[in-house]
């Protein structure tokens, strides 16, 4: 079935609101020449249509579809040189479960000693990731699911606002509006079939085997592994990169359709501060541990920033920084909270009032 039949009827509104929006904000950034502009100025742009009133909505079957891309685009990254590389990454990889266990420790402590959470809402408020899976488990629990999403929605939309305009006006790396990976017509049949296929079938096995965030990484793991063999140097055409980038920031600025100012504010403004104290714990981290690694401390900070793992992995794109590096750091942290998270709640001690919903 196409994706056209599997969308209703009520839902082409939202989404063609969603994408005009997302589209006049990105141009906007664009236009000012501002860090990621297409996926950044999109996210802004709709939230502030959101939290208006505007109905937008991006529909998670169509954001699969961009997500994919974009993991077809970062597989890319993955060059034969790589593998020379990855012997030095072990060290990385165990502060990255590190630094998971520290940044979901002090969320929680701001959560349920700060916000009044109870237990459940609080930790799985706190992992830095997996938001659907802690969404759905939260839920099972009897956590609060809306403060649970908002407070992974707020975090996101936060790391991801905030890093691009630190690179370029604090530390003054240029960071381009949108990563350059040639147009169209340079891509030869042989190689769109490749990066086509790559995309269908690393989505649809990841799927079946149940691989978290399977939508990005199938592709890009089956993409990775063709660059890897040289079986193709292309990447996704900069028009359809921009695109999938575009609709990736709209999705993100669409969840918060529904909330007034006054309701995301009840709940946001704690997971706003929970954000910077882990964009502050990561900077710290990366600074440690740069002394010890041969990894840069801005290549570090990006693979322990607890963005989303797409966008992030973006953003190193963007920087020229070791896009593989970054992507598999992140990788590594969303399973790390998928798997462990449920195991490590059992642990945790004590319980404290349930936190006030967005919409009480």
């Amino acid at each position: 079935m196409s994706l056209s039949a599997r969308l209703r009827g009520s839902q082409w509104r939202p989404l063609g609101s969603a994408i005009g929006v997302g589209a006049v904000g990105g141009f906007i950034f664009s236009l000012f020449g501002l860090p990621l502009a297409w996926m950044l100025g999109a996210m802004v742009a709709t939230t502030i249509a959101s939290l208006a009133g505007l109905r937008v909505n991006v529909p998670n079957r169509v954001r699969t579809l961009f997500i994919a891309i974009l993991g077809i685009m970062l597989g890319s990254a993955f060059t034969p040189e790589i593998v020379d590389q990855a012997a030095q990454w072990a060290g990385s990889l165990a502060i990255q479960a590190g630094y998971v266990a520290l940044a979901t420790g002090l969320s929680y402590t701001i959560y349920l000693r700060v916000g009044g959470y109870d237990r459940v809402t609080a930790y799985f408020s706190s992992t830095p990731g997996g938001i659907s899976e802690m969404v759905l488990l939260g839920e099972s629990l009897g956590g609060d699911i809306r403060t649970i999403s908002l407070n992974h929605a707020v975090r996101v939309l936060i790391v991801i606002g905030v890093i691009p305009f630190y690179f370029r006006f604090v530390e003054g790396i240029s960071l381009p509006s949108a990563p350059a990976t040639g147009a169209i017509g340079d891509l030869a049949p042989l190689d769109f079939l490749i990066l086509a296929g790559c995309g269908i079938v690393g989505y649809l096995v990841a799927a079946r085997l149940r691989v978290p965030a399977y939508a990005i990484i199938g592709p890009l793991f089956l993409s990775a592994a063709i660059h890897l063999a040289g079986l193709t140097a292309s990447s996704v055409p900069s028009p359809i990169a921009a695109s999938a980038q575009l609709v990736v920031g709209a999705a993100l600025g669409s969840r918060f359709v529904g909330l007034s100012l006054g309701q995301m504010g009840r709940v946001a403004w704690l997971a706003a501060i929970t954000a910077i104290v882990l964009i502050g714990s990561a900077g710290a981290v990366a600074s440690l541990a740069s002394l010890f690694l041969d990894v840069g401390p801005s290549t570090m900070f990006l693979a322990l920033a607890p963005g989303g793992l797409a966008e992030m992995s973006l953003i190193a794109l963007a920087l020229g920084v070791d896009t593989a590096f970054v992507t598999i750091m992140h990788i590594l942290r969303v399973v790390l909270v998928v798997i462990l998270a449920p195991y490590a709640f059992r642990i945790l001690p004590g319980r404290a009032p349930r936190a006030p919903s967005p919409g009480d």
